[in-house]
Protein backbone atom coordinates (compact mmCIF):
# COMPACT_ATOMS: atom_id res chain seq x y z
CA UNK A 1 0.00 0.00 0.00
CA UNK A 2 1.20 3.74 -0.83
CA UNK A 3 0.11 6.50 2.06
CA UNK A 4 0.32 9.70 2.30
CA UNK A 5 0.73 11.73 5.40
CA UNK A 6 -0.19 15.72 5.51
CA UNK A 7 1.89 17.74 7.80
CA UNK A 8 2.10 21.40 8.68
CA UNK A 9 4.32 23.33 11.62
CA UNK A 10 2.92 22.20 15.30
CA UNK A 11 2.04 18.54 14.28
CA UNK A 12 2.43 16.25 17.32
CA UNK A 13 5.41 14.73 16.89
CA UNK A 14 4.81 11.16 17.99
CA UNK A 15 1.40 10.86 16.21
CA UNK A 16 3.35 11.56 13.12
CA UNK A 17 6.79 9.49 13.56
CA UNK A 18 5.41 7.11 15.98
CA UNK A 19 2.54 6.03 13.17
CA UNK A 20 4.87 5.93 10.20
CA UNK A 21 7.54 3.90 11.83
CA UNK A 22 4.88 1.11 12.83
CA UNK A 23 3.52 1.39 8.88
CA UNK A 24 7.35 1.48 7.21
CA UNK A 25 7.71 -1.85 9.97
CA UNK A 26 4.75 -3.63 8.29
CA UNK A 27 6.23 -2.92 4.70
CA UNK A 28 3.94 -0.30 3.73
CA UNK A 29 5.09 3.20 1.92
CA UNK A 30 4.17 6.72 3.34
CA UNK A 31 4.60 9.60 1.48
CA UNK A 32 4.88 12.36 3.64
CA UNK A 33 4.02 16.15 2.27
CA UNK A 34 4.43 19.55 3.76
CA UNK A 35 1.42 21.78 3.39
CA UNK A 36 3.77 24.79 4.38
CA UNK A 37 5.27 25.35 0.85
CA UNK A 38 8.57 24.30 2.45
CA UNK A 39 9.96 20.85 2.39
CA UNK A 40 10.61 21.48 5.82
CA UNK A 41 8.28 21.49 8.85
CA UNK A 42 8.14 22.07 12.68
CA UNK A 43 6.67 19.76 14.90
CA UNK A 44 5.11 20.80 18.12
CA UNK A 45 8.40 20.46 20.17
CA UNK A 46 10.45 22.32 17.49
CA UNK A 47 13.12 20.20 16.16
CA UNK A 48 12.60 20.74 12.04
CA UNK A 49 12.00 17.44 10.04
CA UNK A 50 12.47 17.47 6.13
CA UNK A 51 9.61 15.57 4.50
CA UNK A 52 9.71 13.93 1.12
CA UNK A 53 7.15 16.94 -0.72
CA UNK A 54 5.18 19.28 -0.93
CA UNK A 55 1.07 18.76 -0.33
CA UNK A 56 0.38 20.52 -4.01
CA UNK A 57 3.45 18.25 -5.63
CA UNK A 58 1.60 14.90 -4.99
CA UNK A 59 -1.31 13.21 -6.99
CA UNK A 60 -3.73 11.77 -4.48
CA UNK A 61 -4.38 8.85 -6.99
CA UNK A 62 -1.35 7.65 -6.43
CA UNK A 63 -2.66 6.73 -2.82
CA UNK A 64 -4.47 3.93 -1.31
CA UNK A 65 -5.06 6.26 2.14
CA UNK A 66 -4.83 9.43 3.75
CA UNK A 67 -3.20 9.82 7.46
CA UNK A 68 -3.05 13.14 9.52
CA UNK A 69 -1.54 13.56 12.82
CA UNK A 70 -2.96 16.18 15.27
CA UNK A 71 -0.96 18.75 17.33
CA UNK A 72 -1.80 22.45 17.46
CA UNK A 73 -1.24 22.45 13.72
CA UNK A 74 -3.87 20.32 13.29
CA UNK A 75 -6.26 23.10 14.18
CA UNK A 76 -4.33 26.12 13.36
CA UNK A 77 -2.85 25.70 10.41
CA UNK A 78 -4.47 22.71 8.47
CA UNK A 79 -8.04 23.97 8.68
CA UNK A 80 -6.94 27.03 6.60
CA UNK A 81 -5.25 25.30 4.06
CA UNK A 82 -7.62 24.36 1.21
CA UNK A 83 -5.62 21.36 -0.30
CA UNK A 84 -6.38 19.48 3.05
CA UNK A 85 -9.91 19.70 2.76
CA UNK A 86 -9.92 18.46 -1.25
CA UNK A 87 -7.38 15.69 0.26
CA UNK A 88 -9.94 14.65 3.08
CA UNK A 89 -12.80 14.97 0.15
CA UNK A 90 -11.08 12.55 -2.25
CA UNK A 91 -10.22 10.20 -0.06
CA UNK A 92 -13.42 10.39 1.78
CA UNK A 93 -15.44 10.03 -1.64
CA UNK A 94 -13.68 7.25 -2.81
CA UNK A 95 -14.05 5.51 0.12
CA UNK A 96 -9.85 5.01 0.61
CA UNK A 97 -8.84 5.15 4.14
CA UNK A 98 -8.58 8.36 5.96
CA UNK A 99 -6.86 8.21 9.42
CA UNK A 100 -6.48 10.64 11.81
CA UNK A 101 -5.50 11.19 15.56
CA UNK A 102 -5.91 13.47 18.03
CA UNK A 103 -7.48 17.02 17.07
CA UNK A 104 -7.06 16.05 13.48
CA UNK A 105 -10.46 13.94 13.31
CA UNK A 106 -12.58 17.44 13.57
CA UNK A 107 -11.02 18.39 10.18
CA UNK A 108 -13.00 14.75 8.49
CA UNK A 109 -16.07 15.69 11.16
CA UNK A 110 -16.50 19.06 10.32
CA UNK A 111 -17.35 17.58 6.94
CA UNK A 112 -19.82 15.26 7.69
CA UNK A 113 -18.30 11.95 7.09
CA UNK A 114 -18.85 10.64 11.00
CA UNK A 115 -22.66 11.12 10.71
CA UNK A 116 -23.97 7.32 11.75
CA UNK A 117 -20.23 6.32 12.41
CA UNK A 118 -17.96 5.82 15.57
CA UNK A 119 -15.16 8.32 16.43
CA UNK A 120 -12.63 9.45 18.80
CA UNK A 121 -11.20 12.62 19.26
CA UNK A 122 -9.05 14.60 21.62
CA UNK A 123 -11.58 15.74 24.35
CA UNK A 124 -13.06 19.39 23.59
CA UNK A 125 -12.86 18.61 19.63
CA UNK A 126 -15.58 16.50 19.50
CA UNK A 127 -18.11 19.43 19.16
CA UNK A 128 -17.01 20.23 16.04
CA UNK A 129 -18.32 17.03 14.32
CA UNK A 130 -21.24 16.99 12.89
CA UNK A 131 -22.99 14.17 13.67
CA UNK A 132 -21.54 10.59 14.52
CA UNK A 133 -21.09 8.49 18.03
CA UNK A 134 -18.60 10.10 20.38
CA UNK A 135 -16.36 6.94 21.92
CA UNK A 136 -14.48 9.05 24.04
CA UNK A 137 -13.18 6.30 26.62
CA UNK A 138 -11.77 4.62 23.03
CA UNK A 139 -8.20 5.30 21.89
CA UNK A 140 -9.01 3.73 18.61
CA UNK A 141 -11.89 3.95 16.42
CA UNK A 142 -12.03 1.93 13.06
CA UNK A 143 -15.90 2.27 11.37
CA UNK A 144 -15.33 1.54 7.63
CA UNK A 145 -12.58 3.54 5.76
CA UNK A 146 -12.03 5.70 9.17
CA UNK A 147 -9.80 5.37 11.41
CA UNK A 148 -9.63 7.67 14.55
CA UNK A 149 -7.40 7.95 17.48
CA UNK A 150 -7.30 10.10 20.63
CA UNK A 151 -3.91 11.09 21.22
CA UNK A 152 -0.86 10.90 20.70
CA UNK A 153 -0.52 7.79 23.76
CA UNK A 154 -2.44 6.05 21.03
CA UNK A 155 -0.07 6.25 18.45
CA UNK A 156 1.45 2.69 17.85
CA UNK A 157 -1.83 1.35 18.26
CA UNK A 158 -3.52 3.55 16.10
CA UNK A 159 0.04 2.92 13.79
CA UNK A 160 -1.29 -1.21 13.73
CA UNK A 161 -5.06 -0.29 13.15
CA UNK A 162 -3.90 1.16 9.82
CA UNK A 163 -1.68 -1.79 9.00
CA UNK A 164 -4.63 -4.52 10.05
CA UNK A 165 -6.73 -2.34 7.81
CA UNK A 166 -5.11 -3.23 4.61
CA UNK A 167 -3.42 -6.50 5.93
CA UNK A 168 -5.84 -8.11 8.55
CA UNK A 169 -5.50 -9.26 11.94
CA UNK A 170 -3.44 -11.70 11.75
CA UNK A 171 -1.05 -9.58 10.41
CA UNK A 172 -1.04 -6.64 12.72
CA UNK A 173 -0.79 -9.10 15.71
CA UNK A 174 2.36 -10.37 14.36
CA UNK A 175 3.96 -6.90 13.59
CA UNK A 176 2.99 -5.90 16.97
CA UNK A 177 5.02 -8.84 18.49
CA UNK A 178 7.62 -7.93 15.97
CA UNK A 179 7.79 -4.12 17.16
CA UNK A 180 7.69 -5.45 20.89
CA UNK A 181 10.68 -7.47 20.17
CA UNK A 182 8.86 -11.18 20.14
CA UNK A 183 8.40 -13.56 17.59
Amino acid sequence: MKLLMILGDGFEDHEAIGTLDVISRGGDEVVVASVMNRVEVTPKLGRSIKVDALVEDVDFTDFDGLIIPGGPGSFKILPYKPLVEQAIRYFADHHKLVATICAAPHLVGKLGYYKDRNYTVHPGFENQIIGGNYLRDEGVVVDGNFITGKSMWYSLQFGLAIHQYYHGKESAEALMRSCQGEK
